[in-house]
C-alpha cells in the first residue's frame, strides 16, 4: 500500500513538474515582403506544425493534470477515512487499557478483601478445629473408660476436612489471581501493539499529509465556491431555525393544554374514586329496597312469591362500571316489581272492597231484619199487653234480656196503645196458653237477636280489620 502510495506520489510530482516547465519558445522572424520565398513558407508551415503539436502536448499536459488531482483526491479522503479509524482504535485501545487498569484495581481489592477474610476464617477454622479435635478426644476417652479401644484417631497426611475445603478456596484464588494477571499482561501487549501501529500509522499520515499540502492551494477556489454556497445554506438554515421556533412555541402551548387535560383527568379520577362509597351504599340500598319490596308482595301474594328471584346486586370494591350497571339493572328490577306488586295490591284491594261492600249490605240487611223482628215484637207485645195487663212482670223480664244482648227496649213506651187496642180484642185462648206463647215467643226472639247480634259484630271487627289493613 506505501509503496503504490510512492509510486503515484511520484508521477503527481513528475505531472507538477511537467505542468511548471518553460512553455516552449516560438520564434517568429518576419522578412520584408520582398524577401519571402517558398522556402521561408515551409518554415512558417514547419513552426504553425510545431505550435499546433505544442497546443496538443499542452491539452494532453491539461487532462493528466485533472487525472492526477482526481487522483489525489481519493488519496486525501482515503488517508481522512483511515486517520479517522486509527483514531477510533487509539481510542478503544485507551479505553480497554482504563478498563483492564480498573479490573486489576478492582482485583487487587478483592484480594485484600479476601486476605482480611482468610485470616478471620483461618482463626475460626482453628478454633473450630480445636474444638472438635478436643471434643473427639474427650469422646474417645470416654469410649476407652468404657472398655473401648484405645487407637488413635486416622488422620490424613494432607488437608482434610475445613483445611481442604479453606485449601481449595486458596487455590482457587490463586488462580483467579494468575489469570487476570495474565489478562492483564495481554492487555498491555495489546496496548503496546496498538500504540506502535497508531505511531506507524502517525508517521504515514503525515507523508500523506505533507503530499496533500500541495493541492489544498488549489481546492481553495473550489472551497470560496462552496463557501457561497454555504452562506446561502445558512440563511436557508435561519429560515428553517424561525419556523422551528414558531413550532416548538405551538409544542410547548399543546404540552400546557395536555397538563392541564391531565390535571382535569386525575381530578375525574379522585371525584371518581369519591362516589365509589356512594355508589356501593346505593347499590345496597336497592338490594334492600328489592328486598322489601319482594316482602311485601310476599305479604300480598305468597303463593306467587316462589317466581320472584332474589336481590343479586351485590357491590364490588373495585369496578365502577360494574356498580353502576348494577344499579341501574337493581332500579329496573325494582320498577318491575314495583309494577308487579301495584297491580297485585290493586286486585288485593278491589277485592277487599268488594268484601267491604258485600259484609256492609249483609250488616244493611240484618240492621233491617232487626227493625223487622222489632216492630213485629212491638206489634205482639201490645197486643198480649192489652189483652193481659197482669203480665208486665213478664215484660220486664223481656226489657232486660233485650238489654243483655244490646237492644234498648222499653215495653212502657207502647202500653197506652196497647190499653187503646185492648177494648177490641177478645181473647179466645185461656191464660195458661198465652202465658206459654209468649215465653216461646220471647225465646225465640232471644236466640235470633243474640245470633244476629254476635253475626253484626263479627262483621264489624272484620270490617274495622279490612279498614286498619288498607290504611
Amino acid at each position: 500500500m506505501s509503496g503504490a502510495g510512492d509510486v503515484d506520489a511520484d508521477s503527481v510530482l513528475s505531472d507538477v513538474e511537467d505542468d511548471g516547465a518553460d512553455p516552449i519558445p516560438i520564434t517568429s522572424n518576419s522578412p520584408p515582403p520582398d524577401e519571402v520565398s517558398v522556402e521561408k513558407l515551409r518554415e512558417i508551415l514547419a513552426e504553425l506544425d510545431q505550435e499546433k503539436q505544442a497546443r496538443i502536448a499542452a491539452e494532453k499536459a491539461k487532462t493528466e493534470l485533472q487525472t492526477s488531482f482526481n487522483r489525489l483526491k481519493v488519496l486525501a479522503q482515503e488517508a481522512i477515512r483511515k486517520r479517522d479509524e486509527f483514531g477510533r482504535l487509539r481510542d478503544d485501545a485507551v479505553r480497554e487499557k482504563e478498563e483492564s487498569t480498573k479490573l486489576l484495581e478492582e482485583t487487587v481489592r478483592q484480594l485484600e478483601e479476601s486476605a482480611k477474610e482468610r485470616q478471620g476464617l483461618r482463626s475460626e477454622i482453628e478454633k473450630s478445629s480445636h474444638m472438635m479435635v478436643t471434643g473427639i478426644e474427650k469422646i474417645s476417652g470416654k469410649v476407652n473408660g468404657f472398655g473401648g479401644s484405645g487407637s488413635a484417631l486416622p488422620r490424613s497426611q494432607k488437608y482434610t476436612g475445613m483445611a481442604a475445603v479453606t485449601y481449595g478456596v486458596i487455590k482457587r484464588a490463586n488462580e483467579i489471581v494468575e489469570e487476570l494477571l495474565k489478562q492483564n499482561d495481554a492487555s498491555v501487549k495489546a496496548r503496546d501493539q496498538a500504540r506502535e501501529q497508531i505511531e506507524q500509522r502517525n508517521y504515514e499520515i503525515a507523508i500523506e499529509v505533507s503530499q496533500l499540502e500541495a493541492t489544498i492551494s488549489d481546492l481553495r477556489d473550489e472551497v470560496a465556491k462552496k463557501t457561497a454556497a454555504v452562506e446561502g445554506l445558512e440563511k436557508d438554515l435561519v429560515v428553517k431555525d424561525e419556523k422551528l421556533n414558531e413550532v416548538s412555541e405551538s409544542l410547548r402551548k399543546e404540552e400546557s393544554a395536555g397538563l392541564q387535560l391531565k390535571e382535569f383527568v386525575n381530578n375525574l379520577e379522585s371525584k371518581m374514586e369519591s362516589l365509589r362509597p356512594l355508589l356501593i351504599d346505593q347499590l345496597n340500598f336497592v338490594s334492600k329496597i328489592h328486598n322489601q319490596i319482594c316482602s311485601v308482595y310476599k305479604i300480598v301474594d305468597d303463593a306467587g312469591y316462589s317466581e320472584l328471584s332474589e336481590s343479586l346486586f351485590v357491590a364490588q370494591e373495585t369496578d365502577i362500571d360494574e356498580n353502576v350497571r348494577a344499579s341501574l339493572a337493581g332500579m329496573e328490577s325494582i320498577h318491575e316489581l314495583t309494577r308487579i306488586v301495584v297491580q297485585k295490591v290493586r286486585d288485593v284491594v278491589e277485592e277487599k272492597n268488594r268484601e267491604i261492600q258485600s259484609l256492609d249490605e249483609t250488616v244493611n240487611r240484618l240492621v233491617k231484619e232487626k227493625d223487622q223482628i222489632g216492630s213485629l215484637l212491638r206489634s205482639a207485645l201490645s197486643k198480649r199487653m192489652a189483652s193481659n195487663p197482669s203480665s208486665n212482670e213478664l215484660f220486664l223480664a223481656a226489657e232486660n234480656g233485650l238489654r243483655e244482648v244490646g237492644i234498648d227496649f222499653k215495653f212502657s213506651k207502647i202500653l197506652g196503645d196497647g190499653k187503646l187496642a185492648a177494648s177490641n180484642d177478645k181473647p179466645n185462648k185461656t191464660e195458661k196458653e198465652e202465658e206459654d206463647e209468649i215465653y216461646t215467643l220471647a225465646g225465640a226472639l232471644e236466640d235470633v237477636v243474640k245470633a244476629s247480634q254476635l253475626e253484626i259484630i263479627e262483621l264489624q271487627h272484620t270490617v274495622n280489620e279490612l279498614r286498619v289493613e288498607f290504611t
